[in-house]
């Protein structure tokens, strides 16, 4: 009996050691699942295909070179409909449900806004391109990183591209999305202090407005001979230059990056095509050969369909590239890749020398420190190009590169 019994618990034993050793092949072989609500319907529906298939582009090639922590790399996409309880309840689904490792949190600032407080909540490590400044706020979101151009260092580009129009006195209208409102306050500070330009009024407006004639009349009114323009949607820029043909106003005006997507001369009535212009980021901006790394993403990115923006994929793309950087690296130099360790590295990237220059089409290496999780480091007098109405090619307005001191 004794030995039946030690025979019979030896067998187990070994049935329990085969179990556990399938069990760990089985997590090490899951996927890395990354979470990504996005608005795909509603309002800011322009931005939801252009993350999704920037991310895409990237996920085949990051699992082609072993994907992220040695595990294949799934997406799971959830449309907020450009609304932020939506948003929120998306986030909990991705994060209770489907159990992400990482979460890109909207690109709509509010609709980012919304979901942090969240986020934060779970320590759920977060990167967006969101412009609103309280996104890298460090110490009230310490897991959000933002990775795309501040919403309030917009100025010295849109100066620039003013002065080069020729605008002295500038008329600011901003949507009240957090980070149009952002680009609208540095623009009142900073015009008359730092670039030697009289602000000849200020006004904003509800983000889904489609008359803009009375805020646009009061800049008028105040002086203005160049509008400086910011908004999160793409039917603002119809808005506005629509308005502008109404009250019959010849005056330039300059649009901030955002709202880019698409056929501009589809929003643009033809009799004011010519006083439209928009900041975009160099890699958007047609005015030279592009580099190969974003000949090669172009050309994977139209077998999903036109390329509407080429800036907005290009970052999605980037930001998985900094999702394999980080979780690698803290798996590797710290023993796990823990939402503190992930983070850890993420911060260290101030002083980080081994960050891969391909790894960024669009913006380079963010040098976030524990202090600051935003993109304030990044080299802006580099990023800008000047575009007009015109028809994207590739995602590339026409236009030239913008030279910001």
């Amino acid at each position: 009996m004794t030995f039946a019994i030690r025979k019979l618990a030896g067998a187990i034993g070994i049935a329990a050691a085969v179990t556990a050793s399938f069990s760990a092949i089985g997590a090490d072989n899951r996927p890395f699942v990354v979470g990504v609500t996005i608005p795909k319907s509603g309002p800011a529906a322009q931005f939801g295909p252009l993350v999704e298939n920037g991310m895409r582009v990237a996920l085949t090639h990051i699992n082609e070179e072993g994907g992220i922590l040695g595990r294949k790399v799934t997406l799971e996409v959830r449309d907020s409909a450009s609304n932020p309880q939506r948003a929120v309840l998306a986030a909990k689904e991705l994060v209770e449900e489907a159990k992400v490792d990482f979460l890109f949190p909207e690109i709509v600032s509010g609709l980012v806004l919304a979901v942090l407080p969240y986020t934060t909540e779970k320590k759920m490590l977060t990167i967006t391109n969101g412009s609103a400044p309280q996104i890298g706020d460090a110490k009230q979101y310490p897991y959000s990183f933002q990775f795309g151009d501040l919403a309030n260092r917009r100025a010295p580009a849109m100066a620039a591209a003013m002065k080069k129009l020729g605008g002295k006195r500038v008329g600011i209208l901003v949507s009240t999305n957090p980070g149009n409102i952002a680009t609208g306050e540095q623009l009142q500070a900073e015009l008359p202090t730092k670039h030697g330009m009289q602000v000849a009024g200020y006004r904003t407006y509800d983000g889904n407005a489609k008359d803009l004639t009375a805020q646009l009349q009061a800049l008028k009114d105040g002086g203005a001979d160049i509008i400086a323009f910011d908004a999160a949607i793409r039917d603002s820029i119809r808005a506005v230059m629509t308005s502008i043909q109404t009250l019959g106003w010849n005056v330039r005006v300059v649009c901030g990056v955002a709202p880019l997507s698409g056929d501009l001369k589809e929003l643009v009535p033809a009799p004011v095509a010519n006083q439209f212009y928009a900041i975009n980021y160099r890699v958007g901006t047609r005015s030279g050969p592009p580099r190969p790394e974003l000949t090669q993403f172009i050309n994977e990115l139209k077998k999903a369909g036109p390329i509407n923006n080429i800036a907005f994929p290009a970052i999605a793309r980037d930001i998985l590239y900094m999702v394999k950087y980080s979780y690698d690296k803290a798996a590797k130099e710290k023993g796990s890749a823990s939402a503190d360790n992930v983070k850890a590295v993420l911060e260290g990237l101030g002083t980080a020398k081994d960050y891969p220059a391909r790894y960024s089409l669009v913006l380079g290496n963010p040098r976030y420190n524990a202090g600051d999780h935003s993109a304030a480091n990044v080299e802006y007098s580099k990023l800008w190009g000047l575009v007009r109405t015109s028809t994207p090619v590739d995602g590339q307005y026409e236009g030239d590169d913008l030279v910001v001191e």
